[in-house]
């Protein structure tokens, strides 16, 4: 997309509004949004079934910034970063060539999101508080980075769209910490502004995360989202715009 072509949101925009903001739609009503988000990338002359040309589309869309962003296209990796938006998906499973995205069930269950997300990244969906798909989650994540090359998996440990301030150490799922341990892909902490059509997103890249002690895993990332957002100065991170469920501490949503 033309950097210096000014792009249409107001469509986008409407959208949002009406569906009572970025973190808090449907499966339905994201395909309408998505659908939306092709065609703008279509109109500006781009395939939005071409991964590379869908993250290029939706960068310029949500304004996204990456920084301290290092090549992720050789070797294998798993990308750990906040979840906040209902888009952050959409941008981590496109940011790098041959990744897995974890997601809920009714994302993955839904044949119309299917039509268009099956096109840019695979997907393994989990039932949260539900040890048998955690368990399968974890074999498709550790055979999908065994069978490539290179290539990744993006997994929201939070589980759930919060912000950080009511996340604790315990919310946070350590099956990640055991992917890495099978597959010896370094786990990329990763903080993400909640994704904006009208100002900057910006995605800030962490230092492989060093932990010895899967009981120690959720305070070390939790931990390092924190320092990852508080380098962010001049401004500050924007504080998320979020609905009353996802206001609530984590350990008191019923799901």
């Amino acid at each position: 997309m033309n950097e210096t072509t000014a792009i249409d949101r107001s469509g986008l925009n409407a959208l949002i509004k009406e569906y009572g903001g970025i973190d808090s739609f449907t499966t339905e009503q994201a395909v309408n949004i998505i659908s939306e988000i092709f065609r703008i990338i279509r109109d500006h002359g781009k395939n939005p079934e071409d991964r590379e040309e869908f993250y290029e589309g939706a960068s310029r869309i949500f304004n996204v910034e990456c920084i301290n962003k290092a090549d992720y296209s050789h070797g294998k990796y798993i990308l750990a970063p906040n979840h906040i938006s209902e888009f952050d998906g959409l941008i981590f499973g496109t940011l790098i060539p041959n990744t897995m995205v974890v997601a809920k069930t009714d994302w993955g269950e839904n044949p119309h999101l299917n039509e268009f997300l099956g096109k840019l990244f695979q997907m393994t969906c989990v039932k949260r508080k539900d040890t048998a798909s955690g368990m399968h989650v974890m074999k498709s994540c550790i055979d999908h980075l065994k069978n490539s090359e290179n290539g990744a998996v993006t997994i929201f440990v939070q589980q759930t769209i919060a912000d950080l301030d009511i996340t604790t150490p315990e919310d946070i799922a350590i099956g990640v910490y055991h992917i890495a341990q099978k597959t010896s892909a370094p786990i990329i902490p990763v903080f993400c502004e909640q994704a904006s059509p009208e100002e900057r997103t910006r995605v800030v890249f962490g230092e492989p995360l060093v932990c010895d002690d899967k009981d120690h895993f959720g305070r070390a990332w939790l931990d390092a989202e924190i320092a990852l957002r508080d380098s962010l100065t001049d401004p500050a991170a924007r504080a998320p715009k979020l609905c009353e469920k996802h206001q609530k501490p984590i350990s008191q949503r019923a799901f």
